[in-house]
């Protein structure tokens, strides 16, 4: 989607360093000013906070808390069911 400039903006919701790559691949598009990446990350107080990034690139962050998380949690199980 980002290669067919189908979004403006998308945010990647991970620390998951194999996820990187992909990162890259959107920043070395050079979109002016579209597409663009951003991140997210958790923000935990007291705490060392990772977040994905790209050398040499400014990738902005959004630093979430557990409250923004549990106001858009989905509750949903989505195991499927056991035959007994």
């Amino acid at each position: 989607m980002a290669v067919a400039r189908e979004f403006d903006i998308g945010v990647l919701m991970s620390t998951d360093s194999d996820l990187v790559p992909a990162l890259e691949a959107v920043v070395r598009l050079n979109g002016r000013p579209y597409p663009r990446c951003e991140v997210a990350a958790w923000s935990r107080p007291g705490a060392y906070s990772r977040r994905l990034g790209v050398a040499g690139a400014k990738v902005w962050c959004h630093w979430l808390r557990s409250e923004d998380y549990a106001a858009v949690s989905d509750l949903t199980d989505y195991n499927l069911p056991t035959t007994g």
